[in-house]
């Protein structure tokens, strides 16, 4: 059986746990599990518990991690680097560490540093989420074809990745390696940004002398490009704090674009905000016909979808099975 301890049992956290627990034990990778829950909060490990999301609550954190195979840090980014200060003497050798933070090349910095060489550190991304935090919106089908990124660390050994690939197929993702720091500034642009541009619209207009007045008469476009804006303040916070020069690279882009369209819209030039709206349409549209989720190149990866992965012991191998295993 794999012990995994949920550190931080938030809206990913008890949606990791729910989506564990919830697999078929003889079909899954990981075979049988046991999830431990800890959370600072003992309030969201206990309504993780009745939301079957882990097994068993921990009250400290050597508690959770005393028999775990795999940690998985679901904390906010900010908490990451005192987690790890504190999990440090605490973590069993050979265990293996992840997480699943927004940015990735800060928290791998902070893995190098302090996390025991003992263990093994791979980083990681869901690219799922809702505009809801809490245990209360979690959902086991939260990353049901999602691209899941990793990240390992340096000299990481294999069977760790492969714990981590197995864990990743068992709650319905799929893998996406990709570099810390390219990670950091894609999604600066794809996932950051749109929020700073939701909070940027709800600011704006919230605070113009008419809000009273315009509030019953926002509908459908508002509420659409407003939702991000309902996001966790504290998260994005941290994501900013964390991913500083690749959102300010983006924010530099979108001011200018912005400034562009200001000029166009006070000078009344309708050819060229017909060229800049029907483009916009056009990309998106292709994306969508593209398979949105679905990053360049990750039809290759498919197939791990249905691979088959020997179960570990405590300090055993886990390493993948060939396709022809898998079709006997």
């Amino acid at each position: 059986m794999i012990h995994v301890a949920i550190i931080g049992t938030g809206l990913i956290g008890t949606s990791l746990g729910m989506a564990l627990r919830s697999a078929n034990d003889r079909e899954s990778p990981l075979g049988p599990v046991m999830v431990t829950g800890y959370d600072a909060d003992a309030r969201n490990a206990s309504e993780a518990r009745g939301r079957l999301a882990i097994d068993r609550e921990a009250r400290t954190l050597a508690e959770a991690v005393r028999e775990a195979h795999l940690v998985i840090v679901a904390v906010p980014v900010q908490a990451i680097r005192q987690l790890f200060v504190d999990l440090a003497p605490l973590l069993p050798a050979g265990a293996t560490v992840t997480d699943v933070a927004s940015t990735k090349a800060q928290v791998l910095a902070w893995a190098r540093e302090l996390l025991p060489v003992t263990v093994d550190f791979v980083g990681g991304h869901p690219m799922a989420g809702r505009e809801k935090t809490g245990p209360a919106a979690a959902s086991p089908d939260l990353f049901h074809n999602t691209i899941y990124c990793l990240a390992p660390r340096e000299h990481t050994r294999e069977s760790a990745i492969s714990l981590v690939e197995a864990f990743v197929q068992q709650i319905g993702a799929k893998l996406y390696y990709i570099d810390p720091v390219e990670h950091d500034a894609y999604v600066a642009g794809v996932s950051h940004l749109p929020f700073m541009l939701s909070a940027a619209l709800v600011d704006v207009v919230s605070r113009g002398p008419g809000w009273r007045e315009m509030a019953p008469l926002a509908a459908t476009g508002f509420r659409d490009v407003s939702r991000l804006a309902s996001g966790s303040a504290e998260m994005h916070r941290d994501i900013c704090l964390t991913n500083r020069e690749a959102l300010a690279r983006w924010l530099d882009d979108a001011s200018r674009v912005l400034a562009e369209l200001r000029d166009q819209v006070a000078a009344g030039d309708g050819d060229a905000l017909l060229a800049w709206f029907r483009h916009a349409r056009e990309v998106r549209e292709e994306w969508m016909a593209g398979r949105p989720n679905v990053r360049p190149g990750e039809q290759d990866f498919e197939h791990i979808a249905g691979a088959v992965y020997e179960r570990p012991g405590l300090f055993g191998r886990l390493g993948r099975a060939s396709r022809d295993r898998k079709r006997s």
